[in-house]
């Protein structure tokens, strides 16, 4: 079935107020869209969302989806503190294969290497052809951690409200309009952001009238960890991540497993880290079609006997030669016109 969604995010929002306030709104304004069997929406806090489920037959499902968004994007009475509205096709994606990435130990230092080894497994697997998404499972967040002990606060007579506001305010990425003249534009831009616990560590925090400046990294210690979890991953009794490969419908998906395969055998990754495979979907359908072929055969050669019996060697022959071919892959016959 063909499926659109429309999305709105309205932070803080209470269910009543999404359903008042966007998803009535949505349904009003895609009524008048032909091609729509069924409307339903779903009212949580802080989002709304309508799945609009298109008619069976449809032949151009991208001129409803773009009528859908023109009327969405016309709606004018959303919430001031509602965010765009996205509107996307719902396309199903089928799990074709897991791969997991191990890790040597359990120290801090190797999760992170952990997930570096593994972002970059995921870049390179979205590069072969017939991968359309691959997802993380059992990851954790990333976060910076800011360790100043009391002593050095009473010292310098700062307080940790006053480090995180100090960090908040030196660590922003905002816009600061433009700069017109007589013959260009000038983007104003005001980019501080750190991403990093070292970039972190170079933020003042102290600024005196002498010189003297005072860092975060002054006064304590900045580490690049991961956010607290109650969930562990592991695979096979060792710590790791794993990678969920996705394809789409029109996907070849034994094409798809035998690229997997083929990357898993040779990928070069650093000492002590491994891949490993489960969950191949490809062992199901390579099963059918084995089952398929042999019940085919043992079909022909029962036909060809059963002619054998009641008619000649020679009909029972060419007939079961017919049979296989008239299920032959044929090219496609084009005739041009000049010669008809």
């Amino acid at each position: 079935m063909e499926q659109v969604t429309v999305s709105v995010t309205y932070p803080g929002a209470s269910p009543e107020e999404i359903e008042e306030g966007i998803c009535q709104k949505i349904e009003e304004a895609v009524r008048s869209v032909s091609g729509i069997k069924e409307v339903t929406s779903t009212a949580s806090e802080g989002m709304g969302r309508v799945n609009i489920e298109l008619k069976s037959g449809i032949k151009n499902v991208d001129r409803v989806l773009n009528e859908i968004r023109s009327e969405v994007d016309r709606i004018s009475t959303f919430p001031l503190l509602a965010e765009d509205a996205e509107v996307r096709q719902a396309t199903r994606q089928e799990t074709a294969i897991r791969i997991g990435v191990l890790c040597p130990d359990n120290a801090e230092e190797s999760a992170l290497k952990l997930r570096e080894v593994a972002e970059k497994v995921r870049d390179d697997l979205l590069l072969l052809s017939g991968v359309s998404d691959v997802q993380f499972t059992g990851a954790k967040d990333y976060q910076i951690d800011i360790e100043i002990p009391e002593e050095t606060l009473r010292s310098y007579h700062l307080s940790l409200s006053q480090i995180a506001q100090a960090v908040r305010r030196e660590n922003y990425d905002l816009p600061a309009g433009t700069i017109r003249g007589d013959s260009q534009e000038v983007l104003v831009r005001g980019h501080n952001k750190r991403v990093t616990g070292a970039e972190i560590a170079e933020l003042p925090v102290v600024t005196n009238p002498d010189g003297v400046v005072l860092t975060v990294g002054d006064l304590g210690t900045i580490r690049d960890e991961f956010a607290d979890s109650t969930a562990i991953c592991e695979i096979d009794g060792r710590p790791g991540l794993s990678l969920s490969v996705l394809r789409n419908r029109s996907d070849d998906l034994l094409k798809v497993v035998d690229k997997i395969y083929e990357y898993v055998q040779s990928v070069n990754l650093p000492e002590g880290y491994q891949l490993i495979t489960w969950n191949d979907q490809s062992v199901d359908v390579r099963g059918r079609v084995s089952l398929l072929i042999t019940n085919g055969m043992q079909g022909l050669m029962l036909v060809a006997f059963m002619l054998a019996i009641f008619l000649d060697m020679r009909t029972a022959f060419w007939v079961a030669i017919g049979i296989p071919l008239l299920f032959w892959p044929q090219e496609p016959i084009s005739f041009s016109p000049a010669r008809l």
